[in-house]
Order: structure tokens, then C-alpha cells, then sequence
């Protein structure tokens, strides 16, 4: 007999949601029902609507724009094929971005090193810990969601309201590269070992080996992508 598995209640919204935009029911453009719709077509809280729904963004299904709502950006499922046909058509834009990061995360990560606070540093370890214990899962939508708060994070350390006004419009852009690049196993756990180094040179409070670790690690990212476009699973 197989196990009975009792699915949470977000993810079978997110699901339901989800279920609609891959048939077609909300096409590519159109905003979704408000929150308070959804809600009553659910029959579920707003605040499991609002879960699912940062959820569907991390996964690159939806934008939620402030005041505005939800909005359908991706029509499709997620399996390898798919994610690289996705790389093939965006490769050119995806190693401009790749480049425009390492000169500003690198950047990032030394003033980090000079500027962040220990509460800071801890605040970045606990989201290293989620990311580690949401990998044996391989929650892939908590995981893309981890990843960007764990730039983030670095970058609030930098202490530079500009390069956070930067890193909001990035980070944006890069939701659905990071949801599909990390739905291949092997990308999640190379991060895992990638991120720790970060840690460990911002610990010892070293600029110098802390914007090494990051290069490396965008460039590790890179690599991902050309073993993706070379149909290597």
C-alpha cells in the first residue's frame, strides 16, 4: 500500500492556480483574480492565497506588481525539457546578466565583509540553513525563494541604498532563471557548498577571498547554464 500524504493546504492552491494558467484559462498577460476572489473560489484564507502566490512567483509562473496584482509571465510546466528549451532561447541575455552580477555582487560581498553586523551575518547562516534543509526535499520553489534572499541579504549588508535600488530590479529579472536552474538537482547542492564558502570568508571578515568565492560561484552558475544548452541532465 502506498503512504497517504497529507498535502498543505498552499500547496494545493498553488497547485489549482497553477493547474489553470498551463490549460490556458488565464493566458500569458492577463492578471489573475484579486486575492479576495481567489479566497472565495478556493474557499481558503488570504493569507494561504498570499503564500501561494509569492510561491507561484518564485517559480516564475506570476509577477506580482504592488497595488496592481498578479500577473500570468509563464504558461508552462517545468520539466527538463522544458527548462532547456527556456535556457536555449535565453542563453545571450542570461551571460549579459551573469556578467552585470559579478561586477556588482562581488562588489556586494566586499563591502559586506567591512560593513555587515554579526546579527546580519547570523540573519544570512539561518537562511543557509533553510536552503540546506529544503534541499533534502528539493523544494524547488522554497529554494529559488532562498537563494534570493540570500544575495539579498548580502547586498542589505553592503549597506549602499543604491546597490539595493540595483538589487531589486536584478533580482526580479532573475526569479525564473533561479526556479529553473535550481529544479535540477545537482545546481541545488552545488549552491549548498557555493554559499557556505561565502559564509565562511565573510566570518573571517576577508574582502578579498569573499569576492573570489562569489565570482566563483557565478561563474559555477554559468557553467550550469552551458551544461543545460548541451543537453547534459
Amino acid at each position: 500500500m502506498k503512504e497517504i500524504k497529507r498535502i498543505p493546504v498552499t500547496t494545493q492552491v498553488m497547485d489549482s492556480i497553477k493547474e489553470s494558467i498551463i490549460e490556458g484559462k488565464y493566458p500569458i498577460g492577463t492578471k489573475l483574480p484579486t486575492e479576495v476572489k481567489l479566497c472565495e473560489m478556493l474557499n481558503v484564507s488570504r493569507s494561504t492565497v498570499r503564500e501561494a502566490m509569492r510561491s507561484l512567483q518564485s517559480e516564475g509562473f506570476i509577477e506580482l506588481v504592488a497595488g496592481k496584482g498578479a500577473f500570468v509571465l509563464d504558461n508552462q510546466g517545468h520539466d527538463y525539457d522544458t527548462i532547456r528549451t527556456w535556457f536555449i532561447e535565453s542563453a545571450p541575455n542570461l551571460k549579459d546578466s551573469t556578467e552585470v552580477r559579478e561586477a556588482l555582487e562581488s562588489l556586494q560581498v566586499s563591502m559586506a565583509v567591512k560593513r555587515g553586523t554579526e546579527e546580519e551575518l547570523e540573519a544570512l547562516k539561518e537562511i543557509h540553513r533553510q536552503f540546506v534543509e529544503e534541499n533534502k526535499t528539493n523544494n524547488v520553489s522554497a529554494l529559488a525563494n532562498l537563494d534570493e534572499q540570500f544575495h539579498t541579504q548580502i547586498c542589505a549588508m553592503a549597506h549602499n541604498p543604491l546597490l539595493n535600488k540595483i538589487n531589486v530590479l536584478t533580482a526580479r529579472d532573475l526569479r525564473k532563471y533561479r526556479y529553473k536552474s535550481i529544479s535540477v538537482k545537482k545546481n541545488s547542492d552545488n549552491t549548498i557548498r557555493e554559499h557556505a564558502l561565502i559564509i565562511q570568508a565573510i566570518e573571517e571578515r576577508n574582502p578579498n577571498k569573499a569576492s573570489t568565492y562569489m565570482l566563483a560561484h557565478l561563474e559555477s552558475s554559468l557553467a550550469d547554464i552551458n551544461k543545460v544548452l548541451e543537453g547534459q541532465k
